[in-house]
């Protein structure tokens, strides 16, 4: 009996701890994207990686899990995710992209990414498809920083 009691308890502690972390980043897959956007129009946050970018996994790890970033972008935006050196071909707005390869990267993060005629990592796209509005932010966003750059993307700024 004791056994069982002491087992419950640690189930429901550990489930009010997982829940307490409130609610995660909802990320849309970039192949699911045309779908979703013909269900439910809404800008778009691309965030353009690597895997072997150190800034890229602080940025998912400390901005991606403010809550008051996460309300936002899942109320407002589809959030997508797109590796650079993928070397899967995707389709983005009507348009096929090639994938990276050894030497190059994936033609979307170019196309979407580059500013001043160069990519880094990482950089946080917004785009929105009803106004072809493009703000690219290039190098590590804080929560604060990417919340006010909502707030004048959502204005028109």
């Amino acid at each position: 009996m004791i056994r069982s009691v002491t087992i419950y308890t640690f189930l429901l502690m550990a489930f009010l701890v997982v829940n307490a972390k409130g609610q995660s980043l909802s990320w849309t897959l970039i192949e699911n994207l045309e779908d979703s956007l013909r269900a439910k129009p809404k800008p778009i946050m691309v965030f353009i990686h690597t895997d072997w970018c150190k800034y890229c996994k602080m940025q998912e790890k400390v901005t991606f899990n403010d809550q008051e970033l996460i309300n936002l972008l899942n109320r407002d935006f589809y959030s997508v995710k797109l590796d650079a050196e993928g070397e899967i071909d995707l389709k983005f707005m009507g348009r096929t992209y090639k994938g990276g390869s050894s030497k190059d990267y994936h033609e979307l993060s170019k196309m979407l990414g580059m500013k001043n005629g160069k990519l880094l990592f990482p950089t946080t796209v917004f785009y929105s498809p009803t106004s072809q509005g493009l703000s690219k932010f290039q190098g590590f966003q804080q929560a604060g920083d990417l919340k006010a750059i909502i707030k004048k993307f959502e204005a028109g700024i």
